[in-house]
């Protein structure tokens, strides 16, 4: 479980680094429209709200918060270092994350 709520984490920071016009140009190709910045920032609080949640439930309010901006940390390094080094890695490193976590989720 606490590997899905790292993967939603980095979903909803590179979700709101997609919103801002510099990083969407450089990893789709264009600047986002306003609708779709916020869009996009209305997907990048729902996921941080949903890994939240998911950190609380597992290990009660005061850890979970604590676990939560941890993990919010360390999304935000992984993808900071993915933008500085591997700009093309960013997008395709969310799918086998979320995967990961479903399957760890369930199991």
């Amino acid at each position: 479980m606490m590997l899905l709520a790292f993967a939603l984490a980095y979903l909803g920071m590179l979700a709101l680094c997609l919103a801002m016009p510099r990083h969407h140009k450089a990893l789709l190709g264009g600047e986002p429209g306003r609708a779709r910045q916020r869009g996009l920032r209305l997907a990048a609080a729902s996921c941080c709200g949903l890994a939240l949640g998911l950190c609380s439930l597992r290990q009660g309010g005061e850890i979970g918060a604590l676990l939560w901006l941890c993990q919010l940390m360390l999304a935000v390094l992984l993808l900071v270092a993915l933008l500085a080094w591997r700009q093309r890695w960013a997008l395709p490193a969310a799918a086998p994350l979320l995967v990961a976590g479903g399957l760890g989720w369930l199991l």
